[in-house]
């Protein structure tokens, strides 16, 4: 069962920014099925290393857009953006320092944060106006 699946209000209208966050619901769900099939250590470790590459990918082109768009909101976003790579840090440190498994409280932190940013904080920049030449 996936931990995350896309739902209609995700849906930014920003097509590369859709398909970013489709990407990161993917690999959530990858790292989710590979620990609760008691995979090994290192196989639960490298989708876990995917999936902090593609936030951090994920990130640097959403601030890019935000940039190019002129988004007021630019350098609070990216702080957010900040805040968050250090909580995943602190999961994954967590992670490999432990047995190979994963926390009921890590699982939380993902599925709250890619709701609550992708539905309360990317929205703010998807209904913002692109300028005109």
């Amino acid at each position: 069962m996936p931990l995350i699946n896309w739902k209609p209000e995700f849906d930014l209208g920003v097509a590369a920014m859709d398909a970013e966050h489709k990407q990161l619901i993917d690999a959530m769900n990858h790292v989710h099925e590979l620990e609760q099939a008691k995979s090994p250590k290192s196989a639960v470790d490298a989708a876990l290393k995917n999936l902090v590459d593609l936030t951090v990918k994920h990130f640097a082109d959403e601030e890019r857009h935000m940039e190019a768009i002129g988004f007021p909101e630019f350098e609070r976003h990216r702080f957010i953006h900040k805040d968050m790579l250090k909580r995943i840090g602190e999961h994954y440190e967590v992670f490999q320092q432990g047995d190979g498994s994963l926390s009921r409280e890590f699982y939380n932190f993902l599925t709250n944060w890619l709701s609550a940013h992708i539905c309360h904080i990317d929205r703010k920049y998807s209904t913002h106006p692109a300028p005109t030449a």
